[in-house]
């Protein structure tokens, strides 16, 4: 009895004091800002936004920018055929990684279930990412900001991104069959496990980082993407 008393409060002081210090964790790092810098004055700036419902957080990007060798065009990438619905007057292209069976079961807060969480946070499941055709963004809208972007770093936005995604043979993204949410998204097989540590919001925070733009040091949750800085 002894022993399993002592193993009754191991348990329950591991439950109190790991999630504690994870969430502390999140609150110091997510409040340094990582290593960026201003748009460069010469270049044109890009409007990039960041989308957050609260939990989770998508980037959004021009559907179409620049010209000549310099331009993207995600219709090549994601043609508008992969969307059930017509998108041609959606501007703008949201993108979310995260885990496959957590994204595609929990459609609506009321479909969340603990051992989908769970299965999501051991990483025993592959990643999806889900793209949705959006209007540009109001940046004054709650849960919205905008990032200005020269064109270096949202070129270096668009290469993160394009990782993310799991090729097939033909060298462009697999969509998910039959699993969006409407006719303005899609999902894809994508590149990663989900982790406590390498969550949907810090993919986002790696993207950002890496293109030199203002995000926390680490972002498993969406207040470290979303403080203006």
């Amino acid at each position: 009895m002894r022993i399993l008393r002592r193993l009754l409060l191991i348990a329950l002081i591991a439950l109190v004091v790991i999630p504690s210090l994870y969430g502390l964790a999140a609150l110091g790092l997510g409040s340094l800002s990582g290593p960026y810098r201003d748009p460069l004055p010469e270049q044109e700036k890009v409007p990039v936004y960041l989308i957050s419902n609260g939990w989770h957080v998508w980037l959004a990007l021009p559907v179409k920018q620049g010209e000549g060798d310099q331009a993207m065009d995600w219709t090549e990438w994601l043609p508008p055929e992969d969307f059930a619905a017509d998108v041609s007057g959606r501007n703008y292209i949201a993108f979310g990684w995260g885990d496959r069976d957590f994204y595609l079961a929990t459609r609506r807060p009321a479909d969340f279930r603990p051992s989908l969480a769970l299965a999501a946070l051991l990483g025993r499941g592959p990643a999806a990412m889900h793209v949705m055709r959006v209007a540009e963004p109001d940046e004054n809208a709650e849960g919205v900001r905008r990032i200005d972007a020269d064109l270096l770093q949202y070129h270096a936005l668009v290469a993160y991104i394009r990782k993310g995604f799991e090729l097939g043979q033909n060298g462009r993204p697999r969509p998910i069959k039959g699993a969006a949410y409407s006719g303005t998204d899609a999902f894809y097989e994508a590149v990663g496990r989900y982790s406590p540590f390498r969550t949907c919001n810090e993919w986002i925070g790696g993207a950002l980082r890496t293109a030199a733009l203002p995000a926390g040091m680490w972002t498993p949750f969406p207040f470290g993407l979303m403080a203006k800085r």
